[in-house]
């Protein structure tokens, strides 16, 4: 099979992770993943931020538990990198441009022998005061909201593959 395609199957979300901190070679492959992607009219509108501080993505982490009513544990699975994909407000395309942004990271984690778990919650809950406090002061700019976020970092266990369903796909000819 190709590989590409072969990524693609083994891709899987990973929900433990090991305390493992990821190589800076690996972090830069990540970032140059996202940053080629593509985006609507390839107006790159996007902002990219990846913390690597498991004592800030535990900050985060706990004002999104907070800001959402999620339980006690909640931690995004502990990981070693917490990625974030941004986009301009106003930007009818920032959720599709940060949807391909994100797979190229999910994909590139795969590849470089890395688990990754795409997290919705920080979307939900972006423009929380709290929450939003902490984003901006991360990086992310003030007139983006959050498109997506993924925790990132040695799967501590084998990630749980789930069958696809039947009957989603119609061929024309």
């Amino acid at each position: 099979m190709n590989n590409v395609i072969q990524n693609m199957l083994d891709r899987h979300s990973c929900r433990a992770f090991t305390d493992q901190p990821i190589e800076q070679e690996k972090i830069n492959d990540l970032i140059t993943a996202a940053l080629w992607a593509p985006s609507s009219n390839n107006c790159q509108t996007w902002h990219f931020t990846m913390i690597t501080n498991t004592e800030k993505i535990q900050r985060l982490a706990s004002a999104v538990r907070e800001a959402d009513s999620r339980p006690a544990n909640y931690n995004f699975f502990a990981p070693a990198a917490f990625f974030i994909v941004s986009g301009e407000r106003d930007n009818r395309n920032c959720f599709l441009d940060g949807a391909a942004a994100m797979e190229n990271v999910l994909l590139a984690a795969t590849s470089l022998g890395l688990g990754s778990c795409w997290i919705n919650q920080v979307r939900d809950v972006c423009d929380n005061p709290q929450v939003r406090a902490i984003l901006t002061e991360y990086g992310v700019p003030e007139n983006h909201i959050v498109n997506a976020s993924a925790a990132i970092g040695y799967a501590a266990k084998p990630a749980v593959v789930h069958e696809r369903k039947a009957n989603l796909v119609s061929i024309v000819d």
